[in-house]
């Protein structure tokens, strides 16, 4: 299939399953077209061993979601496990740190010190508000801090690209709470091989 298609089939999918509407464009960046963290899917067909970036979201009664996975056609090349590895596991640290007085920028700043400890770089925000807008307050970054309050809905979404190579991006939407966050997104995170 090429990005195109696979786009088509899981925007079809959200409609067809009760969505009011597509949220924002799908993105959908396979081999080399998902070192993009904004890609816009073409014409490509998607090839054996290719991180295939998917993030997409929908409308339901007024308010939007919003989830980002990577996978992998056919196999998943011995090269990209560390640095998916390295995407998760600072994903889901920081996704345990979205409760209430949490700081915004000092969660983003441990992500982003993570990452140059082992030659990357966090280029894009570490997430964003949800709600009737796709990108909302508070926005999770190292350059900005705000202070996270019970009941917001966030994502958390890390991400490694390698510029002419391809990109690794895990985003799940939290409801923030008290003492423990709550993940909205249900969706496996571990490998996943098609």
């Amino acid at each position: 299939m090429t990005e195109k298609e696979i786009a088509l089939e899981m925007e079809k999918y959200m409609l067809l399953n009760g969505a009011e509407k597509i949220a924002f464009e799908t993105i959908v960046g396979s081999g080399v077209n998902s070192a993009n963290p904004h890609a816009k899917p073409t014409d490509k067909r998607v090839e054996a061993g290719e991180p295939i970036v998917l993030d997409f979201g929908c409308s339901y009664n007024g308010y939007t979601s919003d989830m980002t996975r990577t996978i992998f056609l056919k196999f998943m090349p011995e090269e990209i496990k560390p640095i998916y590895d390295l995407v998760l596991l600072n994903q889901e640290n920081a996704l345990e740190q979205m409760i209430e007085n949490g700081d915004t920028k000092k969660i983003s700043n441990q992500v982003v010190f993570n990452f140059k400890q082992k030659g990357y770089e966090l280029i894009h925000a570490l997430g964003h508000g949800v709600g009737m807008e796709i990108h909302e307050k508070p926005y999770i970054t190292n350059r900005s801090g705000q202070i996270l309050k019970e009941n917001m809905v966030v994502t958390v979404e890390p991400g490694i690209y390698i510029p002419n190579r391809f990109g690794v991006r895990i985003e799940d939407t939290v409801l923030v709470k008290k003492e423990e966050p709550i993940s909205l997104t249900k969706s496996k995170k571990d490998y996943v091989i098609i």
